[in-house]
């Protein structure tokens, strides 16, 4: 039931769960990308395309970072729900 819910509830807001996995990967790019600027003199002496290129995957970052947000507060609602919903059940006060 829990699945089904967050498997709707994703679907619906065009949340993606693979965000987690672009965010990492973003992360790792970008490290490297200012690695290379480094290594290439600094912003002022490397080329307008690698830091271009830098600041889009800086985009990208911040972008899949939004994303991880709405999931995890998606992730501790539903929860939540779950949660208040079983006590009573539990208890025997409501059956389903």
């Amino acid at each position: 039931m829990v699945i089904d819910c967050l498997v709707v509830t994703t679907k619906t807001y065009g949340i993606n769960m693979l965000s987690i996995i672009h965010y990492v990967s973003a992360y790792r790019r970008l490290k490297e990308s200012d690695k290379t600027i480094m290594m290439l003199g600094g912003v002022e002496e490397c080329q307008p395309m690698i830091v271009a290129q830098n600041d889009m995957i800086r985009l990208e970052k911040e972008y899949y970072h939004e994303e991880m947000v709405k999931l995890g507060y998606i992730c501790l609602i539903l929860t939540m729900v779950c949660v208040i919903l079983y006590i009573p059940y539990y208890k025997g006060w409501i059956t389903l």
